[in-house]
């Protein structure tokens, strides 16, 4: 079962749209705020939000931007302000879709399935040992226990982990996970994106249970991969 995060400081509308997203078989859970919405999208780690763009503390241009830099979870923008401005503004904030005020509960609900069927098309799970990636929502649990990773440090494991046993030099590394060809990168930094990320799954480099270290020739992921 999706869940879906509704972030609106209207309470009616909060219920309103809940109660048409329960009736279509999705869990729902609520914030009336900005601070609130990003504490409950860390700790309940919704499939998808649907986010006010004016709120109390926290506005919804900004709590996208702050979702973006780690998360790719779909976002439904809702406002009342129907100029164009605004609407290229939250789209290029990192919103996905936009629905203006006054809207009708089942265009929401028809804008979610729509938005969740391209986000999550069959997703494929990388399993190796206990540890599970999950590509499209950018999640990666140990032992049932999820990890919190940067978005370049993710792509990163992303690259080893789908190739278990496959030597990737730091050159085919910063070319796998940088797109931006303007950014300066070293080789040390690709090493402090190990050092992370071994830090983070309780990996000893010195005698390392997931990733390796190939002198001379750069790293590779130990393991079978079984999707």
């Amino acid at each position: 079962m999706k869940k879906i995060l509704v972030v609106d400081d209207e309470e009616n509308i909060r219920n309103l749209i809940t109660l048409y997203l329960q009736k279509s078989g999705f869990e729902v859970i609520q914030a009336a705020d900005g601070e609130e919405a990003l504490a409950l999208f860390e700790k309940e780690k919704p499939h998808l939000i649907v986010l006010d763009l004016m709120l109390p503390y926290i506005d919804g241009i900004t709590i996208a931007k702050r979702i973006r830099n780690y998360s790719n979870v779909p976002i439904l923008m809702l406002t009342a302000r129907a100029e164009e401005n605004d609407r290229i503004k939250g789209l290029e904030l990192g919103a996905d879709d936009y629905v203006v005020k006054p809207f009708s509960p089942r265009e929401v609900v028809a804008r979610v399935k729509s938005l969740l069927r391209r986000s999550y098309p069959d997703e494929q799970i990388i399993k190796v040992k206990d540890i599970k990636i999950y590509p499209k929502e950018m999640r990666v649990t140990k032992n049932g226990k999820e990890i919190a990773f940067t978005v370049k440090e993710f792509k990163l494991l992303m690259l080893l982990s789908a190739h278990p046993g496959k030597v990737f030099s730091r050159e085919q590394i910063m070319d796998a996970i940088y797109t931006d060809y303007d950014e300066v990168v070293f080789d040390r930094t690709i090493d402090a994106y190990i050092k992370n990320i071994r830090k983070k799954l309780g990996d000893n480099p010195k005698n390392p249970e997931y990733i390796e270290s190939v002198y001379g020739a750069g790293y590779r992921f130990k393991g079978d991969k079984n999707k």
